[in-house]
């Protein structure tokens, strides 16, 4: 299972010159995400994590800090789905509100956005991107989206020789973790699997 890892440090001023500390780089504050599906010729890549340290080297306990990772910002993590452009897919995000080490918590808000304008260059796409209203952990949505006008045709049934056309979406992960609080210093986890299937209606 994939795991997110977080590492808070208790504030010191007697450790380190002005009460600098630096999170090593072997416990970056990393969220990694897992994907799945269930649908034959549906394919998912998962870009990677959410690494906080990007953001903010050292986070600190006992304070009001929070480290925030947006759509924009280059740490970004995103899932690249392929499959069938004549579908369309739904996404359900399981979503977690706290990190937790042993009887401590840490509030962590996970937000989402897509893009299925039919763009494979993942820039492209970002600057496209819609994204999801909070409270949602699951949305339904073309592959590709639809022009203005009469409805899409039904898909071609599957049958010996046919191919369908392939298209590429995308969903974005970003979220804010923090405020940190008055929590002890450990290793904070959680984990955010994201499962995308073909709809059936």
């Amino acid at each position: 299972m994939n795991r997110l890892f977080m590492y808070i440090l208790r504030q010191c001023g007697m450790l380190l010159l002005l009460g600098a500390i630096m999170v090593h780089p072997a416990s970056a504050q990393k969220i990694n995400f897992g994907a799945y599906t269930t649908s034959q010729g549906l394919r998912l890549i998962v870009s990677g994590g959410l690494n906080f340290n990007a953001k903010q080297p050292a986070i600190f306990a006992n304070s009001d800090s929070t480290v925030t990772i947006g759509l924009n910002d280059n740490g970004c993590a995103y899932v690249q789905i392929t499959g069938d452009a004549t579908r369309d897919i739904t996404i359900i995000i399981p979503t977690i509100t706290y990190l937790t080490y042993a009887a401590d918590q840490i509030p962590f808000i996970c937000q989402f956005a897509y893009s299925n304008f039919g763009l494979t260059d993942v820039n492209a796409a970002k600057e496209n991107a819609v994204e999801i209203p909070s409270g949602f952990t699951a949305i339904t949505l073309p592959m590709v989206r639809r022009t203005v006008g009469a409805p899409a045709p039904p898909p071609t049934p599957a049958h010996g020789g046919y191919t369908a056309p392939s298209a590429t979406a995308y969903l974005f992960l970003y979220g804010r973790l923090g405020p940190v609080g008055n929590v002890a210093g450990g290793a904070y986890s959680g984990s955010i699997n994201v499962y995308v299937n073909y709809t059936t209606y």
